[in-house]
């Protein structure tokens, strides 16, 4: 009797080492995936920032620095810089903030710059433009050189001191553009 209990205990140690080999490998492969994610979502969220770089670099490129001449030629480019960045990246309040300071104050800015019959301020507003445009390249090209650990701080820990200072930057500017097209707007009428 006292044999069948002690091989009770050998084959109960034995399926418990076999279910912790199963629980151990589940976890080896969940914490890949996991890792995978991350990483494809860093790259994901490269490519938003790269194309939102690279959008505003070409708007300063052909239209700011050729006098605000041939609004229809970066049109594309404006509603892309504008529009596109509000539906790819993940809805946290960076990609929120950056999305307000889009919409709200360069598209809306942009159209008046585009008015066939000319902006209510020429020398304002192409003054504003470039600012914004200016500091939105600053922003994306920030966002850009960060490495790796940051950005998965910046994406994954709205505690992070990297999220904190990035968001801090954009809800800043975004507060400070969208006051100044508002009132750009309010005194030009």
């Amino acid at each position: 009797m006292k044999w069948l209990g002690e091989k009770k205990w050998m084959i109960g140690c034995i399926a418990m080492a076999f279910v912790l080999l199963i629980l151990t490998a589940n976890y080896v492969v969940i914490n890949n995936q996991k890792n995978e994610l991350i990483e494809e979502t860093i790259k994901n969220t490269d490519a938003e920032w790269i194309q939102l770089y690279r959008l505003s670099e070409t708007i300063d490129r052909y239209y700011i620095k050729n006098e605000f001449q041939d609004s229809e030629k970066v049109l594309w480019y404006v509603n892309q810089t504008c529009y596109h960045f509000q539906m790819t990246g993940r809805p946290i309040e960076l990609n929120v903030n950056m999305s307000n300071f889009l919409i709200l104050a360069y598209d809306p800015l942009f159209k008046d710059l585009a008015l066939e019959k000319g902006p209510l301020n020429k020398e304002k507003a192409s003054e504003l433009f470039k600012e914004m445009n200016d500091e939105l390249m600053v922003i994306s090209r920030g966002i850009i050189d960060m490495d790796d650990t940051e950005k998965e701080k910046l994406l994954f820990d709205p505690t992070s001191s990297e999220f904190n200072e990035v968001n801090a930057q954009i809800k800043s500017v975004a507060n400070k553009y969208t006051k100044l097209v508002d009132d750009y707007f309010k005194n030009n009428l």
